[in-house]
């Protein structure tokens, strides 16, 4: 493992309105005791034992996916050694079956990995949420989680701002900027692990021969460990590879878009932009470039103050109606 920068941090006493908090950040930062009194917290604290059983009242028995790996993988979710597939397993299950199987993987340090991974809290935990509250956003708010022993997921980036707390067991966050995306060497789009693309580098154990750009990324690296009842903010598109390292962990996620619902993913706009203008001749690319600077990035233009406002149309802001329009339009030149 390389050595990383430590990532900032306060304590939740500091913070007066979370909501106000949040909203304002921009940069990674650790909350110390932010969950200090859930009693899913109460039990971690405990033992492993008690946080499992305190989750085992809560769970129930609907559907859901869970991961295994086998023990000489140590915890690492992957692909094989050719990325024609992957090195685990996936699995028709429900939480309270995951917390059944966890019970007798707890004496064993060399035991095979599991973990249920991303699943809506309320889904397979009616209560939780109730039990354990937590406000973070006035915006539409996914909660999420996620529950295993020990396993080490691949630096990979989320569209939305992510609240991540840990409820019982360790987790390790080692996060880089959006802007070291070229010394990652990031694996497939459309194949991959668990959804979002990720980095091909170990982060626990980096291979610079194979992956020399990555020593730039190494030296922009932050890491902080955390314990139950810490949490840590994540902006959108910012890189992490977690690690959870105890024989039982919970972590739950709050995810947002600092946007409306209506508007459209921007993945899949970079994805049309693929196949629209990646291999155009590069002064033809560099033209859309300057388009896309005048019609998307340059926040600061006015872009109708020429034109009468009934004839404003898709230059408008867009309200959820606009984003009706634009749909509509988009569909028409993509069916034709």
């Amino acid at each position: 493992m390389f050595s990383a920068a430590p990532i900032n941090e306060c304590n939740a006493s500091e913070i007066t309105n979370l909501k106000a908090f949040l909203a304002d950040l921009t940069e990674p930062l650790v909350i110390r005791e932010l969950c200090a009194h859930w009693p899913q917290v109460a039990a971690a604290k405990k033992g492993e034992k008690q946080a499992l059983s305190y989750l085992l009242e809560l769970a129930n028995n609907a559907p859901v996916r869970s991961f295994s790996a086998d023990a000489m993988h140590q915890g690492r979710y992957f692909y094989n050694a050719d990325l024609s597939g992957l090195n685990f397993s996936q699995h028709a299950d429900s939480l309270k079956s995951v917390l059944d199987k966890l019970v007798d993987k707890l004496a064993h340090t060399q035991a095979d990995s599991l973990y249920m991974g991303s699943t809506a809290v309320e889904y397979c935990a009616p209560g939780f949420s109730l039990d354990n509250p937590l406000e973070v956003t006035d915006y539409n708010c996914l909660t999420s989680l996620w529950v295993g022993n020990h396993s080490h997921i691949a630096a990979h980036y989320d569209n939305a701002d992510n609240l991540a707390c840990v409820a019982a067991g360790k987790r390790t966050f080692t996060l880089l900027p959006t802007e070291q995306v070229n010394n990652l060497y990031v694996g497939p789009l459309e194949f991959t692990p668990a959804g979002q693309a990720i980095s091909l580098v170990d982060f626990n154990n980096p291979d610079f021969t194979r992956f020399p750009r990555f020593k730039e990324a190494a030296e922009k690296a932050q890491t902080a460990t955390l314990t139950p009842g810490d949490a840590i903010y994540i902006p959108a598109l910012w890189w992490h590879q977690v690690s959870a390292t105890q024989p039982f962990n919970v972590l739950v996620n709050y995810w947002w878009r600092q946007a409306p619902e209506y508007l459209a993913n921007p993945f899949d706009a970079m994805l049309h932009s693929m196949l629209a203008i990646k291999d155009l001749p590069k002064e033809h690319k560099q033209k859309w470039q300057q388009l896309f600077n005048h019609y998307v990035f340059a926040d600061e233009l006015d872009l109708t103050s020429h034109i009468a406002q009934p004839a404003h149309g898709i230059l408008a802001d867009i309200d959820e109606l606009t984003a009706r329009k634009i749909r509509q339009l988009l569909l028409q030149k993509l069916n034709r």
